[in-house]
């Protein structure tokens, strides 16, 4: 497994996951690079299982199509830069880091809420700058009334959305002694009488001394604040967004602070962002103006990197994550855990074997054929597959591929064999077959290319391909067409030939499936043969059933 970290994690979480899998750790904090060009990040990503992200943009479909990545962590309590339906279409996991900065965010808008009510902006502004002096105790006196404040006790606290944060400003805001108006139209009732009135949004812009936004960005949500209810406020109320830029116009915003028809804001999130030294609101007196840093704490950094370390061990050992975005990826069962390497090596090896075998004995030429091991580890289920346009000659291990039931890369540098469809169909229909092997042997393709059946000419045939070998209708290479007809004859046997394509033998593991092309190659031979002088004898109907029921022992316990 290799992962790519784009997010930044604490040292301990790094090393954790480094004893898991290989890591290339390039938080964008330390880099200055947030991959927003999908070219450029399906090009970065091609190498990685497992993505690992904050900011980047993700929601091409294009991303989740030409990559091979199994699963991706968004570190974000709301992963909108993640496009969750293409990634729940192509299979895969994207987990979350719930709540990681609600109390940095609700601690910050408490702070911006005391430094506009006591002008704390200002004052640090008017000290620190060359015109600040006191020479006369008068100096001194003009300074008093400047900076003079108002307390929050006896307030009220206006709160657009008593989500998680809304939720946690307005617990920290309950010893100053205010008062809270609520809107939240999600909201129960029951739950808004914990904290305040629930009121409409209108009334809430009317009446509130302090309003704060933690609404979510939607559609809805867009302009919430617009131009009329920027009016409704108070001349001294005061506005802080520590949520979404979309929510609030700006534009009439920053006329109302310009003309002072409102106290003051605070404002941590814009439409636009990252905010530079351009920003209007910057030089506006009555506005405190912070570069989206709501979630900008090392305690955020710990929990999302204790929440995604837990998730991905979860994930690793077969476990559903905690914090999953679409559970339907992982059905009940299902293990996303990876595979014993030394079994998976071994299986590889023993399949480049067979198909330097299977060159030998003339079943198969140049690239044509493929062949393929389904592995099941506990509840985890994949196909280990030889690639397309490679010369069994020239193959090595590290050639073959691991794939999923759905087709898709899961390890692997080159492309699976085209018929990957007609190997996972057979998988998927047959529980009993765990190794196929589709060859071009002569005497079966000769038949084949007759479009010719093999009935049962001689006793051992049938214990091990299960009676007459039939052939499959015509279908170009890789179709579905071609897997539907196969599945149409194959039925419960372990061979069929396929219309002017060979032939395909299958069986409970690799050894079975190459006896079962062994004993059709023959079978195949003697036929042709002998149709060159007559039409073979068949054989009784009595013995074929006898050999039936030692087929049938066969595969139950898995000899074949």
């Amino acid at each position: 497994m290799k992962a790519l970290i784009t997010a930044k994690i604490t040292d301990f979480c790094l090393k954790e996951l480094e004893k898991l899998m290989e890591i290339t750790y390039e938080p964008w904090r330390e880099t200055g690079i947030i991959y927003f060009d999908v070219r450029e990040l399906v090009e970065k990503l091609k190498d990685y299982d497992i993505f690992i992200t904050e900011a980047d943009d993700l929601k091409k479909e294009d991303l989740f199509e030409n990559t091979n990545l199994k699963l991706i962590i968004s570190c974000r309590g709301d992963p909108f830069n993640v496009n969750l339906v293409s990634a729940t279409k192509n299979n895969i996991p994207v987990l979350f880091t719930p709540l990681r900065n609600v109390d940095a965010v609700a601690e910050l808008t408490i702070g911006l809420m005391l430094m506009l009510a006591r002008k704390l902006h200002n004052v640090d502004r008017i000290i620190h700058s060359d015109d600040f002096e006191i020479i006369e105790f008068e100096d001194f006196v003009e300074y008093l009334n400047k900076f003079q404040g108002i307390e929050l006790k006896g307030k009220t606290i206006g709160i657009i959305g008593l989500g998680q944060i809304g939720r946690r400003v307005a617990d920290r805001l309950k010893p100053f002694g205010v008062d809270f108006l609520i809107y939240d139209p999600y909201l129960d009732e029951e739950t808004s009488r914990q904290y305040g009135k629930r009121v409409e949004i209108d009334d809430l812009m009317k009446t509130s001394d302090f309003i704060t936004i933690h609404a979510i960005a939607s559609d809805e949500n867009e302009n919430l604040i617009n131009e009329d209810r920027i009016s409704m406020m108070k001349k001294t109320a005061f506005l802080i967004n520590t949520s979404k830029g979309s929510i609030v116009d700006y534009d009439s915003l920053q006329k109302a602070l310009e003309e002072e028809k409102i106290g003051g804001v605070a404002l941590d999130v814009f439409p636009l962002e990252p905010i530079d030294e351009d920003n209007e609101f910057i030089a506006l007196k009555n506005a405190i103006i912070t570069p989206h840093i709501g979630g900008d704490t090392e305690e955020v950094v710990k929990r999302q990197s204790e929440i995604l370390l837990n998730d991905v061990k979860r994930w690793l050992n077969g476990e559903k994550p905690q914090y999953l975005m679409n559970p339907e990826v992982i059905k009940e069962g299902e293990t996303k855990r990876p595979l014993n390497d030394n079994k998976v090596n071994t299986i590889k090896k023993a399949i480049v074997d067979l198909c330097k075998e299977l060159l030998k004995e003339k079943h198969v030429i140049g690239s044509a054929g493929n062949v393929s091991v389904r592995i099941k580890d506990e509840d985890k289920e994949c196909v280990l597959i030889t690639p397309s346009n490679v010369r069994y000659d020239e193959m090595v291990p590290e050639d073959i591929l691991t794939i999923d039931m759905g087709g898709k890369v899961i390890e692997g540098e080159r492309n699976p064999s085209v018929e990957k469809k007609m190997h996972i169909r057979i998988y998927k229909e047959r529980d009993d077959v765990n190794a196929i092997i589709h060859a071009h042997s002569i005497y079966s393709t000769v038949l084949s290319a007759l479009k010719l059946s093999i009935p049962p000419i001689f006793e051992e045939f049938v214990p091990y391909i299960g009676g007459e070998v039939l052939c499959a209708e015509y279908g170009e290479a890789g179709t579905e067409e071609l897997a539907d007809g196969v599945l149409a004859v194959l039925e419960e046997r372990n061979a069929v030939l396929l219309a002017n394509h060979g032939n395909l033998c299958c069986g409970s593991h690799l050894d079975g499936a190459y006896t079962v092309l062994q004993y059709l190659e023959r079978g195949a031979k003697i036929y042709y043969l002998g149709k060159l002088i007559k039409d073979p004898n068949l054989l009784p109907e009595d013995t074929i059933d006898y050999e039936m029921d030692i087929f049938d022992i066969f595969k139950e316990s898995k000899k074949i």
